[in-house]
């Protein structure tokens, strides 16, 4: 959306999600009911679809009631290139972006609508990558990125999709990272200040340098190891060599009951009569059973019966 100012809204957490929730009712249920709680409220449908935020859009403020965010104003929209696909409003078109890149390989490009930084990415599985930019376990990890994102908002972003390449496995890895590698090239070429991009290389953070500071704040007494003294013992331990009868835990046999204690067993039921059809450890299990070990612990922990059978890791 575009804003003549910048603007500072004062977001209230639990009213946005009843707002939101109001908005998701209207779909689904009576219009005169929706009429009546937005004349209620006195709220505006357009400013309110425009303007929600998702909870996870700054981590170190999930737990404050009052958040301040930037809402714009937004720049005018830069491609690399002419988009297959262009999505804005992110948060109420995440679904639409999920299932529009279900199980194809992409090259994708963040825009932050702020301040006009520039993000390439590629995807085996469009819908996997992508969405995963809405986790907050993704979001915390330390890359400019997830900072852009955390710091002005996903809303702030438009997303586009470069180039579709084809179901996930019609093209290899390799092509894959030639196709993003040719937009990182174009990227760091054209708009090289515009750049979240770590790297110059696809794939990987090769080639990426740390700034001065870096060094400097590790340097002398600054180093966490500084002025530590090393023991005799602990050096000749560092150096020793631990192969074969080196290791102090050569030739021990565990006993049975370690090694019962190690293996986790796995009790499968069958699911009519809920007898006993044996216990097996989780490797074995998934042999037997004919079973990926994803698939055998999805239902394990589900509770839920496969193929006629029940899976447990305690006893009936």
């Amino acid at each position: 959306m575009l804003c003549e100012n910048f603007n500072l809204v004062k977001l209230n957490i639990s009213r946005q999600i009843f707002l939101f929730n109001i908005v998701i009712y209207f779909l689904y249920a009576n219009e005169n009911i929706f009429k009546f709680l937005f004349a209620t409220f006195n709220l505006d449908l357009f400013i309110l679809l425009s303007n929600t935020v998702p909870i996870l859009i700054s981590l170190k403020n999930r737990k404050i009631e009052d958040i301040k965010y930037p809402n714009g104003p937004h720049i005018k929209q830069n491609w690399l290139s002419s988009p297959k696909r262009v999505y804005e409003n992110l948060n109420f078109y995440r679904n639409l972006i999920g299932s529009d890149n279900k199980k194809r390989s992409i090259i994708y490009q963040w825009l932050n609508l702020i301040t006009g930084k520039m993000y390439i990415g590629s995807a085996w599985n469009g819908s996997t990558r992508l969405l995963s930019y809405w986790k907050p376990s993704v979001l915390k990890r330390n890359y400019p990125i997830y900072h852009n994102i955390n710091y002005y908002g996903i809303h702030n972003f438009a997303l586009a999709i470069l180039e579709d390449l084809g179901t996930s496995g019609s093209v290899t890895k390799e092509y894959l990272l030639s196709r993003e590698q040719y937009y990182i090239d174009l990227l760091f070429n054209k708009y090289p200040d515009l750049a979240i991009n770590l790297s110059k290389a696809a794939g990987s953070t090769k080639g990426y340098k740390h700034k001065a500071e870096f060094s400097l704040n590790r340097l002398g007494k600054l180093n966490p190891m500084y002025g530590r003294i090393k023991s005799k013992e602990f050096l000749e331990m560092q150096i020793k060599d631990k192969k074969g009868t080196n290791n102090p835990l050569f030739g021990t046999k565990k006993s049975p009951l370690t090694i019962a204690n190690l293996t986790k067993l796995i009790y499968v039921y069958n699911y009519l009569d809920l007898s006993l059809i044996g216990v097996f450890s989780t490797v074995e299990c998934s042999k037997q059973f004919q079973m990926g070990k994803d698939t055998l612990k999805k239902y394990i922990n589900s509770g839920l019966p496969y193929k006629g059978k029940l899976f447990t890791r305690t006893k009936i």
